[in-house]
């Protein structure tokens, strides 16, 4: 139950990410004012909340992608 909610989830997050990476570049190929024009002076306005957010998204991938090798994804197998 819990790994499929845990896959859903991810998979939910990379599919927000596509689609975000998507109108990015269609606004870069059209002119019109992509994402990144909206983020900038919130973090120039607020440093410290973007440095926290930073750390938080970099601990999460990291953990992802260089967690501990086990479970029912692993080349591995179990140990």
């Amino acid at each position: 139950m819990i790994g499929n909610l845990f896959s859903w989830t991810v998979t939910a997050l990379f599919g927000v990410i596509t689609l975000v990476l998507g109108f990015e570049s269609w606004a870069l190929l059209t002119n019109h004012t992509p994402i990144t024009d909206y983020i900038r002076p919130a973090v120039h306005t607020y440093p410290g909340y973007a440095f926290a957010i930073a750390v938080v998204i970099g601990i999460l991938i990291g953990h992802f992608l260089w967690g501990p090798a086990y479970g029912r994804t692993s080349p591995m197998g179990k140990k």
